[in-house]
């Protein structure tokens, strides 16, 4: 049976990983850079080391009528960021997409007080990360290009881990080769502006969803991966998070759980049936445990295939409506077109 455990000082101590599972809150010393990832943690490359990790923030804003999605990621060999608007009435997608030098990203090391940033010219994305304070902070100042509309904006994720339980995961790919994960949902506010429109977030109404990552990805890798948010008819907050990956061992390992009203509920393996030639046709996921059974009908996606030599990045996130059931007997929580994403990624880097 999965448990949350204390979250230990530091994740690697000496070299190795201190302990993989779950974790109570995120790690407030995140030195995954000391990870001694060869040999089983017998010795170190440490530039080696650092070329291997690939680290990420991501967030989703969840409103009525639009949904925002936004990363700030380095892959090392090099960095990329998004921006996109979705207006979920009309079915119009509009992004900004940027890709640059490897180190031109700034990814924070924690959550509790460092800032992400990816700047190009008329591309401004800053997440100022103070979960100390309870919130995440995003500022955007993107221009107008190419026939797509400016894009700007200030909002706040209020993270309140005291009310909201995060997920905070440590998986291994190997023996010391860890999986860090810090993944929540929680209410958002503040406004974005896309052209002449103004947004304005509600927390009372409206949800953003986080994904943090970093890992030593083997140079093969695939996940299969779900996030959705949304309070339901009854005004309490209802989320989930799922994922199928690399991990040899995901009936112990796995960054799977699901939410109600702030309780954390962990779950068995996950496993996603959906076609990848038809890829907007309707997904399938339960977990093994019979804890989660969902449906979800895509309404469009964000692809971006990326192939430089032996490097290759297939990426596919459809967006749409999630159906079915989170818990089961009399705890069971029925989901009924609750907005979010899924994704298949592919890579080779």
């Amino acid at each position: 049976m999965r448990e949350i455990k204390a979250t230990p000082p530091c994740l690697v101590d000496g070299g190795r990983v201190v302990e993989f599972g779950a974790f109570e809150e995120p790690f407030r010393k995140l030195n995954l850079g000391d990870a001694r990832i060869f040999a089983g943690g017998r010795y170190s490359l440490r530039p080696l080391n650092r070329l291997r990790l690939k680290e990420w923030q991501h967030f989703g804003v969840i409103h009525p009528r639009h949904y925002f999605g936004m990363v700030i990621f380095d892959a090392k060999f090099m960095s990329v960021s998004f921006f996109y608007h979705y207006d979920r009435e009309t079915g119009v997608m509009a992004e900004h997409s940027r890709q640059a030098r490897g180190g031109a990203a700034r990814v924070a090391e924690t959550t509790w007080r460092d800032e992400c940033s990816f700047s190009a010219s008329g591309y401004s994305l800053v997440f100022e990360n103070r979960l100390e304070e309870g919130h995440h902070r995003v500022k955007l100042e993107i221009e107008e290009r190419r026939g797509l509309p400016s894009m700007r904006g200030e909002f706040r994720m209020l993270e309140d881990i005291t009310r909201y339980r995060p997920l905070v995961v440590v998986s291994p790919f190997s023996p010391n080769r860890p999986l860090y994960t810090h993944k929540a949902a929680c209410p958002v506010e503040g406004r974005i502006a896309v052209g002449g429109m103004e947004v304005e977030l509600d927390p009372g109404r409206d949800v953003c969803l986080l994904d943090e990552q970093k890992a030593f990805y083997p140079y093969r890798s695939f996940w299969r991966w779900l996030c959705f948010g949304g309070f339901n008819a009854d005004g309490v907050l209802v989320a989930a998070n799922l994922c199928h990956n690399n991990i040899a061992d995901d009936e112990e390992y796995s960054e799977n759980c699901y939410w109600v009203d702030g309780e954390i509920h962990l779950t068995g393996a996950a496993r996603f049936g959906y076609s990848e030639a038809k890829i907007l046709d309707p997904w399938f996921i339960r977990t093994t445990d019979g804890a989660v059974d969902l449906e979800f009908r895509p309404r469009g996606e964000r692809a971006e295939r990326i192939r430089v030599g032996p490097i290759l990045s297939d990426f596919h996130q459809p967006f749409g409506l999630f159906r079915g059931r989170l818990g089961a007997g009399e705890e069971a929580v029925e989901v009924r077109d609750l907005f979010g994403l899924c994704e298949q990624h592919i890579t080779r880097y």
